[in-house]
């Protein structure tokens, strides 16, 4: 017999809630190093078309033409979210700052999730609401979650990616303590 029959047979639903919550996280922890890598994919992608787009982006006034006018870039998916009215310069500005944080969060042993989502609403597509609604379904074919839990409206006027800023003493006790990336994904040798 099932653990779903047990439940339906003899046990009361209040029961096997912990579990299921339970089951779900570790779930969800498997998929992550999936998840992490169709991210970092995408991220390849993007600097693929930073890159093509750098290269002809003086011929062209806008996205739109410059998707029209060059075959290479009409395989570009990510073009095809943005504001065709973009300038080609102002794209590339605006993808390197949406996307630059996204290698070291997600070498992050914790995920965060809502960050790396609001990086590319707020930097690309700031006034292109039914853009980033599009960008972000074709996102979640690969990564379930994306999207979720980011604000419709930006909750500052500070680029989503700013750094915080740190005293010169709490850098010097940084540089003291061990990376963030001493230990994730592979454990720590001196334990």
């Amino acid at each position: 017999m099932t653990r779903h029959m047990l439940q339906n047979v003899c046990c009361p639903d209040f029961i096997f809630h912990g579990t299921e919550k339970r089951m779900t996280n570790q779930q969800a922890d498997v998929h992550e190093p999936y998840e992490r890598r169709a991210l970092l994919l995408h991220l390849g992608d993007v600097l693929e078309t930073v890159f093509c787009l750098s290269q002809c982006a003086d011929e062209y006034a806008s996205i739109g033409e410059a998707v029209a006018g060059n075959d290479a870039l009409a395989g570009f998916t990510l073009l095809g979210f943005v504001d065709a009215r973009m300038t080609p310069r102002d794209f590339i500005r605006r993808a390197s700052g949406a996307f630059f944080v996204w290698p070291k969060a997600l070498l992050d042993e914790a995920l965060n999730r809502p960050m790396l989502a609001s990086t590319v609403k707020h930097d690309l597509f700031e006034d292109h609401a039914a853009g980033w609604r599009a960008y972000a379904d074709e996102r979640r074919k690969d990564v379930p979650w994306f999207g979720d839990d980011v604000p419709d409206v930006a909750q500052s006027t500070a680029p989503a990616h700013a750094a915080s800023e740190q005293s010169p003493a709490s850098k010097e006790e940084d540089k003291e303590g061990p990376s963030r990336y001493s230990t994730w994904p592979w454990p720590n040798k001196s334990e």
